[in-house]
């Protein structure tokens, strides 16, 4: 066996061996045997495909996945990535390394059956076994392969035509016959029409004479160096590439679900766009808020996001759940309702438009509905009362009902004529004594509160609250602070009414009336004058009928009638 070095053969040797194993001139291969698949580059390849296919696994791991927390990896997972594509490119620089060394020469690697013998062409360092008297070749049918015993080793060659693999042996045989017969000159002459690896003396003039050499291209030498950069290289800029698309797809994820959950998982998991915290969690928070359909759930939005970027959002959001209690309360359909809706809310100016509008909606309601009640033929009661109701509604619902009692002026008279009279029994018919405070005042209350009373049929208490006022003298200031209904009157007491049994004479009495219900600040009260004159029901004097009762009766029904008089001229049933 001898050993023969390639790149160490002459320019010439070299071509004609590449040659002669491409079949391209003789001696051709008489069986070739290509190169065994290297199971170590099968290797080195899978573990290049596997790192990648990790790689890609641990890029994919959690991207654009809201609920991962793996969805933007930190800055240390260019490591891992890194790791990943070094061990890859490793594995492929190394495959691809000993692929080059196996098949960096311009003949293809192979073992060469020649007419000379076989040689070991698999790597550039060559294996030459010699035919010699020894050598052995026999075709294997049922294996279909043609062996070979040369130089000590035993070679086998695929034998796909048996015919071709049966002329083989012959030739190998027969030359081998041949050379142990012929002489030293005749064997250098046939060996070289046989032997690829002998000079035969031609000598191509194109050719270059320098022997071929072995060229290794750096990143063979490098290979390793390479790997590590590639993966520095690529662990960073994948980690960058791989951030950015998946926040994108964070980024339209939150927005497809466009909910406050969503946008707090974008900016767990590390999502840093500006719209995000700045607008499109604050408006998803908002509309929870909406949702709850309270202010307060508006509120609390406020006092959690001021200086907020959608300010005109939040205050369009808090108008408009504050209409909405508005609306609420206007359904109550009393002004208690309005009153206190604008009591909890008065920290908002701009309502003031919108609780007007519902107080004087609901005074043209109870206007309207007062409307069919209102004496028809007293036309400046229902526009007074439209004054009052806007006054009430403001400043509150008290009005007074109250009387004024004048000095009397036919008193003197009148007694002096009762004293004259033959049938004067004594003081306890005089009438003066029946019409001062302590007899005046019950009767006045009455009066006023059968007056208080009409009124407050006809209204809300909210709108309007009659109640009775104390009395007041004759130089008591009358004008009013709040709205109210005075009566300013006097009693007057006139003639000599006598009774035979029981005996005594008694004046007649009338009452003489001023009304004014006034407005603070109105300048049109509701005027209105009464008089009244009542003699004694001597017909239904009894022999226990004292003249007390008789003055009473009549102030009482003075009062009745003027009350009937007065109220016929606001309401109708009256």
């Amino acid at each position: 066996m001898d050993r023969v070095d390639f790149w160490q053969l002459g320019r010439s040797v070299q071509e004609r061996f590449v040659e002669s194993a491409k079949g391209g001139s003789a001696p051709t291969p008489l069986a070739v045997r290509p190169l065994a698949r290297d199971s170590r580059l099968l290797l080195w390849g899978a573990l290049g495909v596997g790192s990648l296919a990790a790689a890609i696994v641990a890029l994919r791991m959690g991207f654009g996945d809201l609920g991962s927390r793996f969805a933007l990896t930190p800055v240390w997972f260019c490591a891992v990535y890194g790791g990943f594509f070094a061990l890859s490119a490793f594995g492929f620089f190394k495959a691809a390394a000993r692929h080059f060394s196996a098949y960096a020469v311009p003949y293809r690697p192979a073992l060469y059956l020649f007419p000379i013998g076989v040689i070991d062409a698999r790597a550039p360092q060559f294996f030459v076994h010699r035919i010699s008297d020894d050598t052995q070749i026999t075709v294997d049918n049922a294996r279909r392969c043609l062996r070979i015993e040369v130089g000590g080793g035993n070679f086998e060659f695929p034998a796909h035509d048996l015919a071709q693999a049966e002329q083989a042996a012959r030739t190998v045989s027969e030359l081998r016959d041949r050379l142990a017969n012929a002489g030293p000159d005749s064997s250098a002459r046939e060996q070289s029409l046989v032997d690829p690896l002998i000079d035969n003396g031609f000598k191509n003039p194109f050719s270059p004479t320098e022997s071929m050499r072995k060229s290794v291209p750096m990143w063979v030498k490098a290979w390793p160096l390479l790997a590590l950069i590639l993966g520095v290289l690529l662990g960073g800029l994948s980690w960058r590439v791989r951030n950015t698309l998946s926040e994108g797809r964070l980024y339209a994820a939150a927005r497809g679900a466009d909910s406050t959950a969503s946008y707090h998982q974008y900016l767990a998991r590390g999502g840093h766009n500006s719209d995000v915290e700045a607008v499109l969690l604050p408006r998803a928070e908002l509309r929870d808020a909406q949702a709850q359909g309270s202010v307060l759930g508006i509120e609390q939005f406020v006092a959690t996001h001021p200086n907020s970027k959608i300010q005109n959002e939040v205050d369009a959001a808090l108008h408009q759940a504050l209409l909405k209690e508005l609306a609420a309360a206007e359904a109550v359909g009393t002004l208690t309702a309005l009153k206190d809706f604008a009591s909890r809310y008065e920290r908002y100016p701009f309502l003031n438009p919108d609780i007007d509008r519902a107080v004087n909606a609901r005074i043209a309601a109870t206007l309207q509905q007062l409307k069919p009640a209102i004496a028809s033929n007293q036309p400046r009661v229902l526009p007074f009362f439209e004054r009052l109701l806007r006054f009430t509604a403001k400043r509150g619902a008290e009005v007074d009902v109250r009387f004024q009692r004048k000095t009397t002026e036919s008193l003197e008279m009148a007694e002096k004529a009762l004293r004259m009279s033959a049938y004067f029994t004594g003081e306890k018919s005089l009438p003066g004594q029946y019409f001062d405070a302590a007899h005046a005042t019950p009767r006045e209350q009455v009066a006023a509160t059968a007056l208080a009373t009409a009124l407050g049929e006809h209204f809300p208490h909210d709108l309007l609250d009659a109640k009775v006022a104390p009395t007041l003298d004759d130089t008591a200031d009358t004008k009013p602070k709040v709205p109210t209904l005075l009566v300013s009157y006097r009693s007057e007491m006139s003639g000599a009414f006598t009774s035979k049994k029981p005996r005594f004479a008694v004046s007649g009495v009338g009452i003489f009336c001023k009304v004014s219900f006034e407005i603070p600040g109105d300048s049109e009260p509701l005027t209105f004058k009464f008089s009244i004159w009542r003699a004694p029901d001597l017909k239904s004097v009894t022999d226990t009928t004292t003249p007390a009762e008789l003055y009473e009766s009549m102030a009482a029904e003075a009062f009745k009638r003027f009350n009937k008089k007065y109220l016929a001229t606001l309401f109708v049933e009256h």
